[in-house]
């Protein structure tokens, strides 16, 4: 259980300033960059934690990484709730419909455990797998950790994909940015 903890400190991002949407094309790669990099490590506490063979351990890791990696993106991407209220309110409505026309489940959102357990009972069969999976000597713990890692990486990449798409209809929208909105 200490070990949790530690993930749980060890997940939140270092820099708690809010970020603006980012504001043109060299912003969305470099925002992609980070946040690709911050998915694949966090992929990869999960691949670990999926091949210790201590029912629930897995389930209870991928929970709470796959909080960090959504929070994280949204953070990124500026667009927590708390950054999206910094618009003002005719660019909030805006965002909100550009959210829904690219379909993203969690940008705009506040990322609780319920939502990533909703989404993970959707990949039951995946978790269901590799809890089988790691009662099989060595290979099984290696299927196991496989599965968990491809998972979270691909949630999280479809995520940063959707959170870039926004990002670039919102700039496609020609917003000018005055000198106070988007500092945050």
């Amino acid at each position: 259980m200490r070990a949790l903890t530690i993930f749980k400190q060890k997940d939140l991002p270092a820099e708690t300033k809010l970020k603006e949407i980012p504001p043109d094309e060299q912003a969305i790669l470099d925002c992609i960059a980070r946040t690709k990099k911050f998915v694949t490590q966090r992929a990869l506490v999960t691949a670990g934690a999926s091949a210790i063979p201590i029912p629930g351990i897995n389930v209870t890791v991928d929970v709470t990484m796959l909080m960090s990696i959504l929070n994280f993106i949204n953070q990124e991407f500026g667009l927590t709730p708390q950054q999206i209220q910094h618009l003002s309110t005719d660019k909030q409505v805006q965002l909100f419909q550009m959210i829904t026309v690219t379909g993203s489940a969690w940008a705009g959102k506040l990322i609780t455990k319920s939502l990533v357990l909703a989404v993970l009972k959707k990949l039951s069969i995946q978790m269901t797998a590799a809890q089988a999976a790691k009662w099989v000597p060595i290979a099984g713990q290696v299927a196991a950790a496989g599965l968990s890692f491809a998972a979270l990486k691909w949630i999280g990449n479809q995520h940063i994909q959707d959170c870039a798409r926004i990002a670039r209809l919102f700039n496609e929208e020609g917003y000018p940015r005055s000198q106070t909105e988007g500092r945050i």
